[in-house]
């Protein structure tokens, strides 16, 4: 289950910062945002932080009965 300020993987809109490490991200790439707080990250800071916020909603989903944790 998705709610609306779950972190995701999205194109950059316009030209921003990583919040983690400043580099520039160009508008056009790849980029983690998390809605929540307003902050983007590039794909190098923000993949470890979002699998793990993916693992943990999975998590729930399967201890809430809604989940399979047998199926991807």
């Amino acid at each position: 289950m998705t709610y609306k300020n779950d972190p995701r993987r999205i194109t950059a809109k316009f030209t921003s910062i990583c919040s983690k490490c400043s580099c520039t991200i160009k508008k056009g790439t790849q980029i983690y945002y998390w809605p929540s707080d307003r902050k983007a990250y590039c794909l190098n800071c923000g993949e470890v932080p979002y699998l793990q916020f993916r693992s943990a909603a999975a998590d729930e989903d399967v201890y809430a009965g809604t989940g399979n944790p047998y199926c991807g």
